[in-house]
């Protein structure tokens, strides 16, 4: 007998399918029409190989009916063990998509549909900020571009237009850096299909890769006097970036933006110097001071949370062993080398996404070794080659993260020197002993690593890997030197082959780490999911405001809230440390960041609030539980005596107490008591919450340093909680004065033309003879 789900069941495809990739069209086409309009142009040709790499990666996404998420994850665990298997199936590194990201996503898309703020998750844990959550992007434009398309289809339209961002500005920054067309069509598809950003291509931290190139490009733009529109481009840029959703990246992404641009600053006459820092640096002021709605909650939120309590404590996987530094950067040049993560075999320093992200295609890294003793420098070449020998050691001794700065600075440090042969300035005896060289590097790394404890293990995957790497070697590399003594364009045809190359291996390295996932796997509904809804209200604006729960790895956290489900269990680093740490009665042990709830029948579960508890069909839990649901897909567990979301305390109550209203940031009460009573509830209490009796403004209290409790007087009346966190309102003030100094500060002054002459246009663009 199959399984009885009533989700989407997988059909044959249909006219509707091709919606993603009409959207992603328009939106890529607006792009490139605006661009020609107002900035910098990029060639057809061009745009046809960008568009060419993303119909490759993500065609069935966005033309198939394919879905860009790890919903083959789902089996496994009830109530989704009878799910059929998938082929390809999902990546197991990507289970923080449809456990954590998507959520978040969810929350935000559902609090914009219905009108109001997104600034409180209650379907999480005792609730939690969600504005200040990284992972929900409540205001990331790339993010928002999907918001025509449902909420499981826009995850492939965000991919898609995350990897054409970074391949357009790629190419129109490194074409302003005075690089020909050939050589900065191949550092943009290193750096835009490079492994940083195809590897974490669903997470937040994709962003700060896709919108760095943009912030690069617009800092090259404000070169051109009094242009506003390079002004507005560069706060856009930065804006986008600032909302980027991870701060550890956004920080490395500033500040090599600070160093290209304290790199132009230094190169132009000492009368020019201080326009130009005036005029980006104020604008990135701006961009900043407008993001404050967002940056001002997180601030405030993130020392409360449980990735600050354990910032600081050692990694594991940074332990001193054998091996460790090998293993740190072996991976920049042989990917698989330690195996792959993919395919849930890895033996690396920790997966293949934080190790081996940080490649960029074997050409590209040839180009670069030959970058290192160049006669002759580009604009900010020398940037680039400091902000290398800085990441190198410190990812090292602080983040693998680091790799997003190393990972552009090798991709341009490539294209510089594929444009130094272009212009017959690379000798042959250099590049045979710069190809020789990787090479050796290449087979060392693959021969001399297997497995330790089963040296057979994926042996054939990665010899079949070490020979692919020495093909695309060889084949850069006979370009190259086949060609040095043509005359330019064929040279320049060389390179372009060269940038095939990269675009060739990219595609075939990183291309499986985003598998797509057929249509019956969206969401699947059955008799436990059915039931939970029915009693806890899927989406219900009224309510009681109970929960479930799950014991062991049964219907992972986060992911109830797709089916309008309060969990009181929570996934998430910037979960409340309050939270994590009161929770340690029930919770038996923590896989990474989340937690495995035992000990059934404990009384602290209806202090929680948790009405129901989903379990195994054949499960028998303990009295006071009784079971009030089971199938072949999982049981159903009541909890008596569950607390709702607001509660009088006394026992007995002296009066009575309802709920009509319970939404995410607003909670109504009616209240009839016959003396002063002390309101109790299961809502976590960071300091955002303020309460209301009467529409008069009453102080709360933290009950057992977690959830928020308050005093109410007698009578009849009415409460309403209202969560309002201070650096969301200060936020907008200083957003407010953020657009009024961007305004009188870039607005045009009488007299004055804002355009660049066309003098000023063409010494800023690369010269006829050094284009390809």
């Amino acid at each position: 007998m199959g399984p009885c789900y009533t989700a989407l069941p997988m059909t044959n495809w249909s006219p509707v399918d091709l919606l993603p990739a009409l959207w992603v069209g328009v939106v890529g086409a607006s792009l490139a029409g605006a661009l020609r309009r107002w900035y910098d142009a990029v060639p057809l040709r061009v745009l046809a190989v960008f568009a060419l790499a993303i119909v490759i990666l993500f065609g069935t996404v966005l033309g198939g009916g394919g879905l860009l998420l790890p919903l083959d994850g789902l089996r496994g665990t009830v109530p989704f063990l009878r799910l059929a298997p998938t082929q390809p199936h999902g990546n197991l590194l990507q289970g923080d998509l449809i456990q954590l990201v998507t959520p978040s996503l969810a929350r935000v898309r559902d609090a914009f549909a219905k009108g109001r703020w997104p600034l409180w998750n209650r379907f999480t844990g005792a609730g939690m900020p969600l504005l200040a959550d990284p992972q929900a992007q409540a205001f990331q434009p790339l993010v928002l571009l999907g918001y025509p398309l449902p909420l499981l289809r826009a995850a492939g339209v965000v991919a898609a237009l995350r990897v054409l961002f970074a391949l357009v500005f790629g190419f129109l920054w490194m074409r302003r850096q005075g690089l020909g067309e050939a050589p900065a069509l191949a550092g943009s598809l290193a750096f835009g299909l490079g492994g940083f950003l195809l590897l974490w291509l669903g997470w937040p931290i994709a962003n700060s890769a896709a919108l760095l190139p943009l912030v690069l490009y617009g800092i090259a733009r404000c070169e051109d006097p009094g242009g506003r529109r390079d002004a507005l481009l560069l706060a856009l840029g930065t804006l986008a970036l600032l909302l980027g959703g991870h701060p550890e990246t956004i920080l490395y992404a500033l500040a090599l933006a600070f160093a290209f641009l304290a790199g132009r600053i230094f190169q132009r006459p000492q009368g020019l110097r201080w326009a130009l820092a005036r005029r980006a640096g104020l604008t990135m002021l701006v961009a900043g001071m407008m993001a404050a709605p967002v940056l001002l909650p997180v601030a405030e939120y993130l020392p409360k949370t449980m990735r600050a309590a354990r910032m600081g404590q050692p990694s594991p996987h940074r332990q001193v062993r054998s091996g460790v530094l090998t293993q740190t950067y072996l991976p920049l040049v042989a990917p698989n080398s330690y195996g792959d993560s993919r395919f849930v075999e890895y033996w690396g320093l920790t997966n293949t996404n934080e190790d081996a992200s940080g490649f960029v295609g074997t050409a590209t890294l040839l180009a670069a070794l030959l970058a290192m003793r160049a006669r002759r420098r580009f604009p900010q070449e020398r940037v680039a080659l400091g902000v290398s020998a800085v990441c190198l050691p410190l990812m090292f001794l602080a983040s693998q993260r680091l790799l997003l700065p190393l990972a552009l600075c090798l991709a341009y440090l490539g294209a510089c020197t594929l444009e130094r042969f272009c212009l017959g300035e690379v000798r042959r005896s250099s590049l045979l002993i710069a190809a020789v060289a990787l090479g050796l590097v290449i087979a060392w790394g693959y021969l001399a690593h297997p497995d330790p404890l089963d040296p057979g293990r994926l042996a054939v995957f990665r010899l079949g890997w070490l020979r692919w790497q020495l093909r695309f070697l060889g084949i850069a590399a006979l370009l190259l030197v086949g060609t040095a003594s043509w005359r330019r364009p064929g040279r320049s045809l060389a390179v372009t082959g060269v940038a095939v190359a990269i675009l060739a291996e990219l595609l075939l390295l990183h291309g499986p780490a985003n598998p797509p996932m057929p249509r019956r796997l969206a969401l699947p509904v059955n008799g436990p999911l059915l039931f939970l809804q029915e009693k806890l209200g899927r989406g219900a604006e009224r309510g009681p405001g109970f929960r479930m729960a799950a014991f062991g790895q049964d219907l992972p956290p986060n992911l109830a809230s797709l089916y309008g489900l309060t969990d009181a269990r929570i996934y998430n680093p910037m979960a409340p440390q309050a939270y994590v740490e009161r929770l340690a009665p029930v919770v038996f042990g923590w896989r990474g960041e989340i937690p495995v709830l035992a000990a059934p029948g404990h009384p602290f579960y209806g202090r929680l609030g948790v009405r129901y508890f989903l379990a195994p069909p054949d499960v028998q839990l303990p009295p006071p539980l009784q079971e009030v649901f089971a199938d072949a897909d999982g049981a159903v567990w009541q909890q008596p005596g569950a607390r709702r979301a607001l509660f009088l305390a006394a026992v007995p109550p002296s009066g009575s107490l309802s709920i009509p209203r319970l939404e995410d940031a607003w909670i109504t009460a009616s209240l009839d008591l016959d003396q002063p009573q002390r309101l109790g509830s299961v809502l976590y209490q960071d300091g955002g919450w303020r309460l209301l009796v009467n529409g008069e403004a009453r102080p709360t209290e933290v009950d057992q340093g977690v959830f928020l409790a308050a005093g109410l007087p007698a009578g009849e009346g009415r409460v309403d909680l209202v969560y309002r966190p201070k650096g969301f309102l200060w936020g907008w003030v200083v957003a407010a004065v953020g657009v009024a100094v961007g305004v009188s500060a870039l607005a045009p002054r009488p007299g004055i033309n804002a355009r660049a002459t066309p003098q000023t246009k063409s010494r800023l663009k690369p010269a006829p003879e050094s284009e390809s």
